[in-house]
C-alpha cells in the first residue's frame, strides 16, 4: 500500500455514523455546539474508522483510535490507530467547510490539510497554510524524510497538502467516501 487519501463532504453526514463510533467519539461529535461542526467531525471519525477497516480487513467498528494528547493526556490529540498484531498505518485527518479528508501511510510521518480560501485572511498564502499545517500534523519531520504533495481537491475553493514518507511508489490512491462528490 502507498498513500491512501479518502475524501468526504458534510453532505455524508447523518446520525446513523453515530454507530460506527465509540463513546469518547459520539461525546465529542455531541459536544460541539454548531452543527457544521458536529458534522464535520461525525463524517471525519467515521470516515478515518473506515479507511482503516478496509485497509485491516476489519469492521469500522473494530478499529481502535487512540486520541491521547502527548502533552496533556487529554482526549483530543493526533489520531493513532492501535493494532494488535498487524502493522497499523499511519494517519492524519482534516476538515474545512465542506470538506473532510483523511490520508493513511502504511508507516512513517504523515500529516494532511484541507483549507477553504474564502476563510483565510489571505487566500493566495492557502498553499503556505495547508503545507504549514501538514508537516505539523506530521510531527514536523526532517524535510529530507517526507514528500510534500498538494491535493487536488474534489470542490473548488479549497487548497490541500500532504507530507508522506519520502519514497512512496505512484500517485496517491484516491477514493470518495461514500460516493463521489458532485463539484
Amino acid at each position: 500500500m502507498g498513500t491512501e487519501v479518502w475524501w468526504s463532504s458534510l453532505a455524508a453526514a447523518d446520525r446513523d455514523l453515530l454507530g460506527l463510533l465509540d463513546a469518547g467519539e459520539r461525546a465529542r461529535v455531541e459536544s460541539l455546539e454548531r452543527p457544521a461542526d458536529r458534522g464535520r467531525s461525525l463524517i471525519s471519525a467515521a470516515m478515518l474508522r473506515t479507511a482503516v477497516a478496509a485497509h485491516l480487513g476489519i469492521a469500522p467498528a473494530d478499529v481502535v483510535v487512540d486520541r491521547t494528547c502527548a502533552e496533556c493526556g487529554g482526549p483530543h490529540g493526533r489520531p493513532r490507530i492501535v493494532s494488535h498484531g498487524t502493522p497499523a498505518p499511519s494517519v492524519s485527518v482534516s476538515h474545512s467547510g465542506l470538506l473532510a479528508v483523511v490520508v493513511l501511510v502504511p508507516r512513517g510521518p504523515v500529516g494532511v490539510d484541507v483549507q477553504r480560501l474564502d476563510d483565510l485572511d489571505d487566500p493566495a498564502a492557502g498553499r503556505a497554510w495547508a503545507t504549514r499545517e501538514a508537516l505539523f500534523k506530521a510531527g514536523e519531520p526532517a524535510r529530507g524524510d517526507v514528500a510534500v504533495s498538494e491535493l487536488r481537491p474534489p470542490l473548488p475553493g479549497y487548497v490541500a497538502v500532504v507530507v508522506a514518507p519520502a519514497g512512496q511508489e505512484g500517485a496517491p490512491r484516491v477514493r470518495h467516501w461514500p460516493r463521489p462528490i458532485p463539484a
